[in-house]
C-alpha cells in the first residue's frame, strides 16, 4: 500500500452543480486517503476531461503521483495547477516539491524564493524553504525559514510535530525538540 498524506476534508463541494461528478471526486479522495492509489486513479480517470482540469482534481492527481513515486508526473500536475489557479500558491509549492523529489533541490529553493513575496501570510512556503535549505546544508537559513513558518502558523505545536516527522528537517530536530523555535 502506498504511503499517502492525509488531505483536508472538503466541506465545500468541488462540483456543486453535479452530484455525480462530486461523488466520483469524493470517492477518489477517499481511495487516496486509504492508500489505494490505483482505485483513486481509476476514479479520477472516469471523470470527463474538463472535470479533470478542476484545480482540486489536479491537486489530488499531484498527490496520487507523489504516492506512486512519480515526481516527473507530479511536476506536470503542479504546472497544470499553476496554469489553472494563476493566483494560487499550491501549484508553486507542489512544483518545488516535485523538483526536490527529483534531486533538484537548489532549483526548488530558487523557484520558491522567486514567488514567496506573493504569499507572505501562510506558513507553508517558509516551511518548505526551511526543508530545502536544511537539505542544502544552509542551516542558518533553514533555522530562519523554520522560525518564520512557526511564527506564521495558527498551530505552532502541529507545525513542530510535522517537522519532527519530516526527514528533510532532520538537521533541525535537536533544536526543535529543545524548544528553540517559538
Amino acid at each position: 500500500m502506498a504511503q499517502c498524506r492525509k488531505l483536508p476534508f472538503r466541506v465545500t463541494p468541488v462540483f456543486p452543480h453535479n452530484q455525480q461528478l462530486e461523488h466520483i471526486f469524493r470517492a477518489a479522495h477517499g481511495w487516496y486517503e486509504l492508500g489505494l492509489v490505483d482505485d483513486a486513479e481509476r476514479e479520477i480517470a472516469s471523470l470527463p476531461i474538463v472535470a479533470q482540469l478542476n484545480p482540486e482534481v489536479i491537486k489530488l492527481r499531484f498527490h496520487v503521483a507523489r504516492a506512486r513515486k512519480r515526481p516527473e508526473l507530479a511536476f506536470n500536475f503542479a504546472l497544470q495547477l499553476i496554469e489553472a489557479e494563476k493566483q494560487g500558491m499550491w501549484g508553486w509549492l507542489y512544483r518545488s516539491q516535485a523538483l526536490h523529489w527529483q534531486g533538484r533541490t537548489l532549483e526548488a529553493l530558487e523557484g520558491l524564493l522567486l514567488v514567496r513575496k506573493n504569499w507572505l501570510r501562510g506558513f507553508e512556503i517558509p516551511y518548505d524553504l526551511a526543508c530545502y535549505c536544511a537539505q542544502l546544508e544552509r542551516f542558518e537559513e533553514a533555522r530562519d525559514w523554520f522560525s518564520k513558518a512557526v511564527g506564521l502558523s495558527k498551530n505552532q505545536v502541529a507545525v513542530k510535530a510535522m517537522a519532527l516527522n519530516d526527514p528533510d528537517l532532520k538537521p533541525l530536530w535537536p533544536e526543535i525538540v529543545g524548544g528553540q523555535f517559538r
